[in-house]
C-alpha cells in the first residue's frame, strides 16, 4: 500500500468502488489482484515516479494504472508497450464507467478513450516534475509520457523541451499542440515544425495546421533554428 494518506486514499477510493462493480470484465483486476500486479509492474521508471497501481490486465502487456502520488494523484494511466503511454481518465470512477460501458457494449475500453486528456491538477507541480526529470537522460521516456497533462501555456518550458536533442521530446511537443490548439504555444510549435528531422517537424506542422483550421490564428511565419 501507499505510504502517504492522500495515495492510500485514492487508491482504497478506487478499490472499494472496483468491489462494488461487480463482474464488469475478465480484464478488470480484483482488489486484491491490484497489489499483486503492481508489483510486476514496479520495475518501470514511470510507475515509480506516479506511484502506479495497475488496475486491469487484458495480456496484451497494456494496462491502465492508477496514479498515487502528485501532481497527478487520481489520474488514471495509459500504459501501451508499442504506442503512446499519456493519462486517459481523470479518476478511478471515470475508468470504471468506461469499463462497464465496454462490457455492456462488446467492446474494449480502448475503444472508449476520450479525445481530450485530463490535465494535471496542479500544472504548476507538473512542470517542475518535468524540469528535474529533463536532467537525467534515463527519465525522458517519462517526460513524453506526461507532456499531454502539461499547461501549454508555460512557454519557457515547452521551449526547453522542444531545444532538447532527444527528437521523442520535440515530437510529444508537437502532438500536445495539435491536440490543444491554443495560441500561445504557436512559435514553439513553429521552433518544432522547423526542426531538421521529420518526427518533430510532422507533428508540429500538423499543430500550426490546426491552430489556424480552427482560426486562431491567420498569419505564421515559422522560425529558423539554428545548428539544426
Amino acid at each position: 500500500m501507499p505510504a502517504s494518506d492522500t495515495a492510500r486514499a485514492v487508491l482504497e477510493h478506487c478499490l472499494d468502488a472496483f468491489a462494488r462493480c461487480g463482474e464488469v470484465g475478465s480484464h478488470l483486476l480484483a482488489p486484491r489482484e491490484v497489489l499483486a500486479q503492481s508489483g510486476l509492474l514496479s520495475h518501470h521508471p514511470l510507475i515509480q515516479q506516479i506511484g502506479g497501481y495497475g488496475l486491469d490486465d487484458p495480456g496484451t502487456s497494456d494496462h491502465h494504472i492508477l496514479a498515487t502520488r502528485s501532481p497527478l494523484t487520481g489520474r488514471v494511466l495509459f500504459l501501451s508497450h508499442d504506442g503512446a503511454t499519456r493519462f486517459i481518465f481523470d479518476s478511478g470512477s471515470r475508468f470504471l464507467e468506461a469499463v462497464r460501458e465496454a462490457h455492456q457494449r462488446g467492446i474494449e475500453v480502448t475503444d472508449l478513450h476520450p479525445e481530450h486528456l485530463p490535465l494535471a491538477e496542479d500544472l504548476a507541480a507538473l512542470g517542475a516534475l518535468v524540469r528535474s526529470l529533463l536532467e537525467v537522460q534515463e527519465l525522458h521516456d517519462v517526460v513524453v509520457s506526461v507532456i499531454p497533462s502539461l499547461n501549454l501555456e508555460d512557454i519557457d518550458l515547452l521551449r526547453r523541451l522542444a531545444q532538447e536533442e532527444d527528437i521523442f521530446l520535440g515530437e510529444a511537443v508537437g502532438i500536445a499542440i495539435e491536440r490543444r490548439p491554443l495560441p500561445a504555444p504557436l512559435p514553439i510549435a513553429g521552433l518544432c515544425a522547423a526542426d531538421g528531422h521529420p518526427q518533430v517537424a510532422w507533428a508540429s506542422a500538423r499543430a500550426v495546421r490546426r491552430i489556424r483550421q480552427l482560426g486562431q490564428l491567420t498569419a505564421f511565419k515559422a522560425p529558423r533554428r539554428a545548428g539544426r
